[in-house]
């Protein structure tokens, strides 16, 4: 087990979205990162604020998940620290990663790993989230009987039926979400491990991200369309 599994202040959630972003345009530095993962609307479903990221960055580092390395030479900008996973980094994400797709109490960690799936295999994230659905089935049928319960008690008063009623609308509606997302994964949507890239970028597009610090290391086609790379940071520390 990597060091940092079970000692890393990073909550499961935000080690899995810094590893996951590192992995996937790494080498990168710190202002680069959180440019990307504000266009993802981090602050808003992952409780990530810009701010973190960089905290993340140093602690995930010290842990022996990241390591620094050397800028690119001849970089137009002024110098900063690249980081990429190290191999205990990369277990600690691949583990991360298959933890959430299963995880029913943790949704922050759910919404981050179906972000880095395309990560694993085709077959694997199918077989997960079909392993997912059927725990959702589960949880719903108990549901259901909570609140035939409630209904049936004439100790309890029937409006606390709705409390199980509102979680069950909560579990059918990702039920409803995950064979979507079966369906959808099946025809052939998105790429993943071990399949041609999806989508290419633009030549104009590879210049903005090397213009924007990120090292030789960044793999064509998996940056995703229209993220911010443009502009400094004056607030950003310059070694970071």
């Amino acid at each position: 087990m990597p060091p940092a599994a079970s000692t890393s202040a990073q909550g499961a959630a935000t080690r899995l979205l810094i590893l996951g972003c590192v992995r996937i345009f790494q080498p990168v530095h710190g202002y680069f990162l959180r440019r990307e993962l504000v266009s993802w609307e981090v602050d808003d479903w992952a409780h990530v604020h810009p701010g973190s990221i960089y905290h993340a960055l140093k602690s995930l580092t010290r842990d022996g998940l990241l390591e620094e390395v050397p800028a690119p030479a001849g970089s137009p900008r002024p110098t900063r620290t690249l980081y990429r996973l190290t191999a205990d980094g990369e277990q600690d994400f691949l583990t991360l990663l298959r933890a959430g797709l299963l995880t029913l109490d943790d949704p922050v960690l759910f919404l981050t790993a179906i972000t880095m799936a395309p990560a694993l295999s085709r077959s694997e994230v199918l077989a997960a989230v079909e392993r997912r659905a059927a725990l959702l089935e589960e949880v719903a049928a108990l549901r259901e009987r909570m609140v035939e319960a409630v209904l049936r008690s004439p100790e309890t008063p029937d409006m606390a039926s709705e409390v199980p009623r509102v979680l069950l609308a909560r579990t059918r509606a990702e039920l409803d979400w995950a064979h979507d997302y079966l369906r959808r994964v099946r025809a052939g949507a998105y790429a993943f491990d071990g399949e041609p890239a999806d989508w290419t970028p633009t030549p104009e597009q590879v210049d903005a991200v090397l213009v924007a610090g990120v090292g030789p290391g960044a793999a064509p086609g998996t940056r995703r369309s229209g993220a911010a790379t443009d502009g400094t940071d004056p607030t950003e520390p310059q070694d970071t």
